[in-house]
């Protein structure tokens, strides 16, 4: 096991049985790369499936370059979260972000679903899901700095506002494993790195 690499206590036995599926919770800062590595993840492993990579909805155009998801207006978000429409959901940016309540389903079989989160929200998915497991993606500052300003979407002054207001993480007790990858490097790396993790997740074949 590598030294990045936190591991827990199994979940409450009686809800593993319910939901075998593991909820993998992929976190990091802002200009840490998450959304590249899970697109190349997704692509290395567009013939497993045992590992379903979530969707996210979003109250925001979508960005094909930077990341992939399902658009939906703020009143229609309202709606849908309020009618159970999501089994996760959390707001962050004067953004609200959710997942498809329909990922309950390929938990209850066994499958392992990968969906990038908020840091702030991993105390809700802890309770929400009976199996959890944590990856996350990180770099120096200074990466971090310069691949948030090199998306142009933001002032300098912007910029370092939002990598200054990032929250440390906090790992609930419950998650069954805990994972950190550097992505300071080639992408190539740490999506290898964040594939192997995934297949060694713990999943009852579907």
């Amino acid at each position: 096991m590598s030294p990045d690499t936190d591991t827990r206590p199994p979940a409450d036995a009686a809800l593993t049985a319910e939901r075998p599926g593991t909820f993998v919770a992929v976190v990091g800062p802002s200009g840490a790369g998450k959304d590249t590595l899970l697109a190349m993840a997704a692509e290395a492993l567009a013939n497993e499936p045992n590992v379903i990579f979530a969707r996210r909805i979003v109250t925001r155009d979508a960005m094909a370059e930077l990341e992939d998801h399902a658009v939906m207006s703020r009143a229609d978000f309202a709606e849908a979260e309020n009618s159970g429409a999501f089994c996760l959901s959390w707001h962050a940016h004067g953004l609200a972000y959710g997942l498809p309540a329909g990922l309950d389903d390929a938990l209850s079989c066994g499958k392992t679903v990968v969906a990038n989160i908020s840091r702030r929200t991993l105390a809700d998915a802890a309770a929400r899901f009976a199996r959890l497991a944590i990856v996350e993606i990180t770099a120096p500052k200074a990466v971090l700095v310069a691949r948030v300003a090199a998306r142009g979407r933001e002032t300098p002054d912007e910029v370092a506002a939002r990598i200054a207001r990032q929250v440390e993480l906090e790992v609930p007790a419950r998650a069954e494993a805990f994972h950190r990858i550097m992505n300071d490097g080639a992408a190539r790396e740490g999506c290898e790195r964040l594939v192997a993790i995934l297949m060694a997740s713990p999943r009852r074949a579907g």
